[in-house]
C-alpha cells in the first residue's frame, strides 16, 4: 500500500516536471496594440438663453438607443451652463452646477438651474447651456450628430411648473479626438 502511494506521487511530480519544462520552453508571443484608445468628445453649445427670478432652465439629454441594445459602450455626458463670459456657473455655495454621468442606452439625465439658487447678479441671467459627450471609439468613426445622445433645453416657471421655452434643434457641434478623456 505504501509503495502505491510513493508511486503515485513520485508520477505526479514527474507530470508536474513535465509541465513546467513545457511552458519554459515555449515561446509566448505578445503582440502590442496598433492604436491608442482613442476617445470622441464632442462639445454640444446652445445659444445664449435668459432666465429670471422664478424661473429654472432644465437641460437635458437622452441616449436614444433602445435600452436593449449593448452593442457600444455607453458615452460619458457632461451638463453644465457658462455665462455670458464663457464662464462656469456656481451656486451659491460656490460649486459648479454640472453633472456628469455614465448615458446607458435608453437612459435620460438632466440639469436644472433655478434662478434663485444662483450667485446674487443681475435681476436677468444670460446664460448657455453645454453639454460634453465622450465615446470611446475605432478608428474612423464620426458620425454626427453626436448619435446617439439628443440633448434639449426647456425653461419653467417655478411657481406654474409649467415650460414657456423649448429648444430641441442641433446645437453647435465641436468635436475633438483624443487619447485621454478631458472634460
Amino acid at each position: 500500500m505504501r509503495t502505491k502511494r510513493i508511486l503515485a506521487l513520485v508520477a505526479i511530480i514527474a507530470l508536474v516536471g513535465i509541465v513546467a519544462s513545457s511552458l519554459l520552453r515555449s515561446t509566448w508571443h505578445v503582440k502590442a496594440q496598433d492604436q491608442a484608445p482613442t476617445t470622441v468628445t464632442d462639445r454640444l453649445s446652445f445659444g445664449m438663453i435668459g432666465i429670471t427670478a422664478g424661473q429654472t432652465l432644465r437641460l437635458s439629454v437622452a441616449n436614444t438607443l433602445p435600452a436593449s441594445d449593448r452593442s457600444s459602450e455607453p458615452p460619458r455626458v457632461t451638463l453644465t451652463f457658462l455665462d455670458s463670459d464663457g464662464q462656469r456657473l456656481r451656486n451659491r455655495d460656490g460649486s459648479i452646477v454640472r453633472r456628469a454621468v455614465q448615458l446607458d442606452s435608453g437612459q435620460t439625465t438632466f440639469l436644472d438651474l433655478n434662478f434663485d439658487d444662483v450667485i446674487a447678479g443681475p435681476a436677468r441671467l444670460e446664460l448657455r447651456a453645454v453639454v460634453v459627450v465622450q465615446t470611446p471609439t475605432a478608428a474612423g468613426t464620426n458620425a454626427l450628430p453626436v448619435d446617439p445622445c439628443v440633448p434639449s433645453v426647456e425653461l419653467v416657471n417655478n411657481q406654474t411648473r409649467r415650460t414657456s421655452l423649448t429648444v430641441n434643434g442641433l446645437p453647435a457641434v465641436q468635436r475633438t479626438t483624443a487619447t485621454s478623456v478631458v472634460d
